[in-house]
């Protein structure tokens, strides 16, 4: 699947499976490659990934879809992860549509953006620049984080913000911004969120998770509720979270039988 191919898939609000990526080995980034997703975040918001670092995971994730969390709405950064292969960047804190047009601009072409020309990767070094800069302004996928109660508030007017083509719902700054921290599940965030997607009916904006789901079926951020709640863009997990929800598995696994005499 291409990123023109996700996008459409996301318009018509389809389930759509990917996965976090915080860790720096590319050869994780080899095997969560050919696990069959629709697309991979890689968070160099909270995480070591230097420049040099994203380079390398984009180049080990091959045709994969990669969307790069940056660390903000800086056009000069964006420009750097866009022309090293990504196929889109998801902005964190975004607080309002004039916010939201910047992000977009950041990684456009003129005349719809400021987005300097210079494609290394996504260009094959150069080979087919021609054809690269043709299509960029469609295929670059542009996801917004909505994580702050200005946002919330704010939405009927990022809503009418062009070139948008996910919102990704970050539930845990979103408490903070509303006071409520650390009380992510506290009804009043879910509500916010709740009001956010209602906003969003008729349109093609696709909605994202931020959160893997909860194993907890009763947890409002569980499986069947993010579906239930409109969200359809889920990571299935994260990479570091499996390698610690496995090992602990394994443990527990280890302890019963030694606690039960049966080692």
């Amino acid at each position: 699947m291409n990123a023109i191919e996700l996008k459409a898939k996301w318009q018509r609000r389809e389930p759509s499976p990917g996965m976090w990526m915080s860790l720096t080995d590319i050869t994780v980034a080899e095997m969560i490659r050919d696990v069959g997703l629709d697309w991979v975040f890689i968070d160099t918001e909270h995480t070591a990934i230097d420049l040099g670092a994203l380079q390398n995971l984009l180049i080990a994730l091959g045709d994969t879809p990669v969307i790069v969390r940056v660390p903000g709405k800086d056009p000069v950064h964006i420009k750097r992860v866009l022309d090293m292969g990504a196929s889109g960047v998801l902005v964190p804190h975004i607080r309002s549509a004039a916010e939201a047009r910047e992000a977009v601009a950041a990684c456009k072409y003129p005349p719809q953006g400021i987005r300097g020309t210079g494609p290394r990767r996504p260009s094959r070094y150069g080979l087919e620049e021609k054809e690269y800069l043709a299509r960029a302004n469609d295929s670059t996928i542009v996801v917004i984080m909505i994580e702050t109660i200005e946002a919330v508030n704010d939405i009927e007017a990022i809503l009418e913000v062009e070139g948008l083509d996910a919102f990704m719902f970050g539930a845990v700054d979103l408490s903070a911004s509303m006071g409520l921290l650390p009380h992510f599940d506290d009804p009043r965030v879910t509500g916010a969120i709740d009001q956010v997607v209602a906003k969003t009916r008729g349109t093609t904006i696709g909605l994202a998770s931020g959160r893997s789901p909860d194993a907890d079926p009763g947890s409002p951020f569980g499986w069947r509720n993010l579906l239930k709640q409109g969200l359809h863009i889920i990571p299935i997990a994260s990479d570091q979270g499996l390698i610690t929800q496995g090992a602990r598995d394994m443990l527990d696994i280890f302890q019963s039988y030694t606690e039960d005499g049966d080692s």
